[in-house]
């Protein structure tokens, strides 16, 4: 049976039912507004730590007030029934047009990204990841804006999520992989998602495709997507590229920030030069401006957006509630806490909940704070705060201002590279200045060293970039040609590409010309990747095949077309390793008794 009423609001109809729980439109009684209402399972709610989790969440979405994310209304529980309330916003998801058969030019699609780099800057600015950026998770309004559905659900509902009916595959789809490793979470996985969304609305399906969990997280981690003109065949070069660059294995290969990935995305309209568009509004509004952007990548960003860390954020204006509402297509549905949110309080320990009624207005809470910041004597006090601000930053100005000494950046050098190529990279910048300023330094060999290590680095990644584009469109010379060979090969025959880099390597690494000998380094580094890489697989499938191999042996009798089967897969997924040559051929022995019993003729 369904609720006719849930605190103030009056439910109209149902809009959606998910594993998580059921969506309705609904009536505000105080304000007529029309919201969304998502009514939580009871099994749901009452997870292991589940009110813990929405309780930190809550706290983090109530900062999140941008006119391109679905506002968080309110939320509360009655007679036991846990709920919350969203805007409700008139449109599809990028999913249902993608369903309906739309296709999406290369322009709408960079508008698209440029509107969903404003929402999630300003999240990441409040330290909130979306975590599950994806076409059902992105909504057009009537009037074709942007707006962002279920933020921090991925974190809120843990695992919970890929195991909801219907929503493994689809949220996979778009994982980056360092999420798909269990690796920490950063505003980068988002920028892999966008990539993964962008990739689908060109070519009309995500980058990879998979049968199953295990395998798509697999191609998540390891695998590279084919280049994207090949289903779009108009995609400009430069927008490819930029979508390639998001699926980056490694977040630091990705964009510093959203805001240097939208501008970017602004160059790249206004150079094509085409008469504005009334099909996507994307004039700026107080709350789209975002701070300075960190330019400290060399990627696609350095070449184009420098201008970017000019730009100074503008006071934000708190933005009218408009009736834009968000499809209710989202099968998950966030948790809601028993517990009233509006300050803080001490945790209690755990203890049985007896059915009550309660309502939080987050709107209420938000104008209330409002109202309490602006009594009488905040004027004054903000104006002697703003005076000690201001000697604050003068002192810290001169500070920072002053020359670096020698033993400072070679003690933020080493540190930063102990801890990896990526934190390497972001002190470039000063092993230039330790070079240029003290080139008689005894350390200044060793801070040259990493300097070489940088360009190597830069190296690799330009290669790996004009590998994954699948073109030669920048002017490679032969060795290069060589080297980007090698990579594309690595994915189906990683054990040939790592005998081509390791000739490579022999080949240039006896001259006296530097760049090649640099390329000769760059072809050893990943002839040892490749090395790591046959070695954690054979440690990780090796005991898994073996086994799988004994129940085939077991199967032979009673099962022998499974048992087959068990060994077909075996030799089609590791039949080219070196490593597996010995259980492969176990497979193929086992594979003809398992034939011959059957009555088949044996199988390649």
């Amino acid at each position: 049976m369904h609720p006719t009423q849930l605190g103030p609001y009056r439910i109209v109809e149902q809009l959606g039912k998910g594993g998580m729980g059921f969506v309705y439109r609904a009536v505000d009684d105080n304000s007529g507004e029309a919201v969304a209402v998502k009514v939580l399972s009871p099994q749901l709610a009452m997870a292991e730590g589940f009110r813990d989790r929405f309780e930190g969440e809550i706290e983090s979405l109530k900062t999140l007030r941008h006119s391109g994310i679905v506002r968080l209304l309110g939320y509360g529980e009655q007679d036991g029934a846990l709920f919350y309330s969203m805007e409700l916003v008139e449109g599809a998801s990028l999913e249902e047009e993608l369903r309906a058969g739309r296709r999406f030019n290369w322009r709408e699609v960079a508008e698209i990204a440029i509107q969903v780099c404003r929402a999630l800057k300003h999240a990441h600015d409040h330290g909130v990841i979306h975590r599950d950026i994806k076409p059902a998770n992105i909504l057009l309004t009537k009037n074709e804006r942007v707006k962002l559905a279920d933020f921090g659900i991925a974190r809120l509902f843990g695992g919970t999520q890929l195991t909801t009916a219907g929503g493994i595959l689809g949220t996979a789809d778009y994982m980056p992989p360092e999420q798909a490793e269990g690796r920490p979470v950063t505003a980068r996985c988002d920028q892999y998602s966008l990539g993964g969304v962008m990739y689908a609305l060109l070519a009309g399906r995500p980058p990879f495709k998979a049968k199953n969990l295990p395998e798509m997280l697999q191609l998540q981690r390891y695998a590279e997507p084919e280049p994207v003109r090949r289903y779009a065949p108009d995609t400009p070069e430069q927008l490819e590229q930029i979508v390639m660059q998001l699926l980056s294995k490694e977040p630091a290969d990705r964009f510093p920030n959203t805001l240097v990935l939208s501008k970017l995305l602004e160059a790249m309209l206004l150079a094509f030069a085409r008469p504005e568009s009334a099909d996507f509004d994307l004039k700026t509004s107080g709350d789209d401006l975002d701070t300075d952007a960190d330019i400290s990548n060399p990627s696609l960003a350095d070449r184009s957006l420098a201008a970017t860390q000019a730009e100074t954020r503008q006071p934000t204006r708190a933005g009218s509630h408009d009736s834009h509402a968000l499809t209710p297509a989202a099968s998950q549905v966030p948790s809601i806490s028993l517990r009233p949110l509006a300050g803080p309080a001490p945790r209690t320990a755990a203890k049985v909940i007896e059915p009550a009624t309660h309502f939080t207005d987050v709107e209420k809470l938000r104008a209330e704070a409002e109202a309490a910041g602006s009594i009488w004597w905040m004027g004054p006090l903000q104006a002697v705060i703003g005076v000690l601000a201001l000697a604050a930053l003068t002192a810290a100005g001169w500070w920072l201002l002053r020359p670096a000494s020698a033993d400072e950046l070679y003690a933020q050098i080493t540190t930063a590279a102990a801890q990896g190529d990526t934190a390497l990279r972001a002190t470039s910048s000063s092993i230039d200045t330790f070079l240029t300023r003290y080139p008689s330094d005894p350390r200044a060999e060793e801070i040259s060293a990493y300097a070489d290590d940088l360009g190597r680095d830069k190296l690799e990644r330009r290669l790996a970039l004009a590998a994954r584009m699948g073109s030669t469109s920048r002017q490679l010379s032969a060795p290069e040609q060589l080297y980007v060979s090698a990579l594309r090969v690595a994915e189906e025959s990683p054990e040939q590409s790592l005998a081509q880099f390791a000739s490579l390597a022999q080949l240039l690494g006896e001259g006296s010309d530097e760049v090649q000998i640099g390329l000769a380094a760059s072809a050893n580094r990943q002839a040892a990747r490749i090395r790591k890489r046959l070695a954690r697989e054979e440690k990780e499938l090796a005991p898994l095949i073996t086994k799988r191999l004994a129940s085939a042996e077991k199967m032979l009798a009673e099962e022998p077309a499974k048992a087959s089967e068990i060994c077909q897969a075996v030799i089609e997924l590791v039949g080219n390793r070196t490593w597996a040559k010995k259980l492969v051929e176990q497979a193929r022995v086992i594979q003809v008794t398992a034939n011959e019993t059957r009555g088949d003729e044996p199988r390649g």
